[in-house]
């Protein structure tokens, strides 16, 4: 197989940044710059990037073992925000526990409904019934949240599926008028202070967005939110960028040696 040929799948785990919102397009989130970046900067790589929603990290463990087995990733980046210790958060419980059984569902009711007339009513009510399965996360205290991170790389590690990458959470905006049970720069801090001690103990790079962000003042958020603006996702895509291609570089030497 010529290098020209060679596939690398790179999965972004995360919320609303990497998906967009109001006022941002999707394709201008920091994800999307990465994949800009790095498919210019290794143009014989054939790179394939999937986005899929991290609920909360009590279900990081079985969302992490549900898409090692259905698209095998070469590289999961896992955005790990600070907002799931600062708030009570709303998360789907069956998804949590068994992301499997609700995306088999949706797909066997997308399949059914596009066969038969009358069968939309039928299973709209069986989809009701997974989606509001849900419960109320209080906010995640710190070393619950260690250990939750912890629990999901001791997967990894056991099945060598792929290479992980942690990104913590951005800069503390002074300015959001954001509601958040705990609501101040120290926790930001110590969040990311934390993802970067499980990085170093388990030998996992760390993606530092609120380094990053530090440069900059405000014009890095939209208004009295800690959303990113279009600048502020541009900075974080190049660390993004610069962070993922190390690990590239990795998979990219290891296959030219393989074919030696």
């Amino acid at each position: 197989m010529g290098s020209a040929e060679k596939r690398l799948n790179i999965l972004f785990l995360g919320q609303c940044l990497q998906y967009g919102y109001e006022g941002l397009s999707r394709y201008d989130t920091f994800p999307h710059h990465a994949a800009t970046i790095l498919k210019a900067q290794f143009p014989t790589l054939r790179l394939k990037f999937d986005f899929k929603f991290l609920h909360h990290p009590t279900g990081l463990k079985a969302i992490l073992k549900h898409r090692l087995a259905v698209t095998k990733p070469d590289i999961v980046l896992i955005s790990l925000p600070a907002m799931f210790a600062a708030t009570s958060w709303r998360v789907n419980m069956i998804y949590q526990i068994a992301p499997e059984i609700v995306d088999a569902a949706r797909s066997f009711r997308r399949m059914v409904e596009a066969r038969a007339k009358g069968a939309s009513a039928h299973f709209a009510a069986a989809g009701k019934l997974f989606d509001s399965a849900f419960s109320v996360q209080p906010p995640l205290g710190l070393d619950e949240y260690e250990r939750l991170i912890e629990e999901a790389l001791a997967y990894c590690d056991r099945t060598n599926s792929c290479r992980v990458v942690l990104m913590g959470p951005g800069r503390f905006n002074e300015d959001t008028n954001e509601d958040y049970a705990i609501h101040n720069s120290e926790l930001w801090s110590s969040v990311n202070n934390m993802i970067l001690r499980v990085g170093a103990r388990r030998n996992v790079p760390v993606v530092n967005a609120q380094d990053s962000l530090a440069e900059h003042g405000g014009e890095v958020f939209i208004a009295n939110n800690h959303r990113f603006s279009q600048l502020g996702h541009e900075v974080v895509g190049r660390e993004v960028a610069n962070v993922l291609a190390s690990q590239l570089a990795i998979l990219n030497l290891r296959g030219r040696d393989a074919r030696a």
